[in-house]
């Protein structure tokens, strides 16, 4: 019986600039876009908001789910990682992002950049980490995901 890790990602989008925050892990090791666990009593919207601003340093509003994808952690089989992912636009961004102590030691930085160049970030993965590979590699789906729907909305 496998126990699941219950998330929720944010791709977080600059109307105005075309672009979106991402997240540089340890110099560029692998990338990832705003995001965490569902705490006790919060829904998954709640936390996407939540975790937009905690990492990403802005109040947002959602737009539309994008997906759902989930992982079996390569630490332990036991584990399925469950995220799912929410496009939202950014209201008011703040100066400061909050990240806990295990992310500042990962050296988690925000970029804002295009939805390609994103794309190219997350394709240029270091990282031989199977669990940094594992969020690398979902995170560039949710990507791919948001910019075919924005481009289909055109």
């Amino acid at each position: 019986m496998n126990n699941a890790r219950r998330a929720a990602r944010t791709i977080i989008l600059d109307e105005e600039k075309g672009e979106t925050a991402i997240l540089e892990v340890r110099g560029g090791d692998y990338h990832k876009i705003p995001g965490g666990g569902v705490e006790a009593g919060e829904s998954v919207k709640e936390t996407a908001i939540r975790e937009a601003l905690e990492e990403g340093g802005c109040e947002v509003e959602l737009i539309r789910k994008i997906g759902e994808l989930e992982f079996v952690d390569p630490s332990d089989k036991n584990l399925v990682h469950h995220s799912v992912c929410f496009l939202a636009k950014k209201i008011k961004c703040h100066e400061n992002q909050y990240f806990t102590k295990k992310e500042l030691k990962n050296k988690f930085r925000l970029l804002w950049v295009s939805f390609d160049d994103a794309i190219k970030l997350f394709e240029s993965v270091k990282s031989k980490i199977p669990f940094d590979l594992a969020m690398n590699n979902r995170d560039l789906k949710f990507i791919k995901m948001a910019k075919e729907f924005l481009e289909n909305k055109k």
